[in-house]
């Protein structure tokens, strides 16, 4: 059954961890992702492009005349 909400759902917060913790995982992740060497990130970039060049170029399969779901395993 279905519940309905007048307001938007808070998560909980977490009793065990401390603002400060917080603080510190954020901090941590952030340094993690600003110390990638922009070499590796023109290389994920121009990998990507690459990719999506290719997909681009290959046609999608085919639906069917009604386009329903259920006609496509006839």
């Amino acid at each position: 059954m279905l519940q309905c909400y007048d307001e938007r759902m808070k998560s909980k917060l977490d009793p065990t961890t401390t603002p400060e913790q917080k603080f510190a995982r954020f901090k941590s992740a952030l340094q993690t992702v600003l110390q990638v060497p922009k070499e590796n990130l023109d290389q994920m970039v121009s990998e990507d492009e690459k990719i999506r060049r290719l997909r681009k170029g290959k046609p999608g399969p085919k639906p069917s005349a009604s386009g329903h779901a259920s006609d496509s395993s006839v």
